[in-house]
């Protein structure tokens, strides 16, 4: 099956997505949510691309932020940039620079879809992802919930990209020539999401090559343990 096909089944059978949707896709320039952007578009579904400028890397958020702009008109789809005081934000709630942009992108989106009168904002993460999620509540303390990692739909939001892995997103966007930038902080081990990439998860994956596989299994009996809670 090809990856349209597998994308669209995603969509309409683990999303309940309709085909005359409106979708607010959230856009940051790299490569797992330019795959997603360009897969939303080439299925025809109505969509409204979302950027954000945290304003935290100088010319290199620029120049995520041109890509993005490129990339809409290139395509002729709607865009809308938002341009965040990131550190102001984080300094006035005394919080963290990554919990600032978190709060601050996520209430940009929602306000967004509201004022465009779309049914959903998807957010481009992948099977990695889901794997980093759950290792990290783990590692801060848990129980099922937590266990759950990022669930593919929540409220309004939808994660279209966690049927591929990063391997696979990265084949894709080669493949299918599609533009990307890469943000130089996904490199930095100081953040603990990338800690957990960069020096866990090898280290896992050398005990056994085939831990991706069986976390993915793991979170899914997490996932039915925890409904079939629920329902009792």
């Amino acid at each position: 099956m090809d990856l349209l096909r597998q994308f669209q089944k995603y969509l309409q059978e683990s999303l309940a997505i309709a085909e005359n949707d409106r979708i607010i896709v959230a856009v940051s320039g790299g490569r797992d949510s330019m795959l997603m952007a360009y897969l939303f578009i080439q299925l025809g579904y109505d969509c409204r691309l979302a950027h954000c400028n945290f304003s935290l890397r100088g010319a290199d958020s620029d120049a995520d932020e041109a890509l993005v702009r490129q990339f809409a008109a290139q395509y002729t789809v709607p865009c809308f940039v938002h341009r965040f005081d990131t550190e102001s934000y984080a300094d006035e709630k005394g919080i963290s620079i990554q919990m600032a942009a978190r709060d601050l992108r996520y209430a940009w989106f929602e306000a967004l879809r509201q004022q465009e009168n779309a049914q959903w904002i998807a957010i481009a993460q992948h099977q990695q992802d889901h794997i980093e999620t759950t290792l990290i509540n783990m590692s801060r303390g848990t129980g099922l919930r937590g266990l759950r990692g990022i669930l593919p739909k929540q409220g309004l939001l939808i994660r279209p990209l966690l049927f591929l892995s990063a391997e696979q997103i990265t084949k894709h966007v080669t493949a299918l020539d599609i533009p990307f930038r890469d943000d130089q902080s996904n490199f930095s081990t100081k953040y603990a999401r990338n800690k957990i990439r960069i020096e866990v998860l090898p280290k896992l994956r050398e005990v056994n090559p085939d831990f991706d596989a069986v976390m993915l299994e793991n979170i899914a009996n997490f996932s039915e343990t925890y409904t079939l809670l629920q329902s009792f």
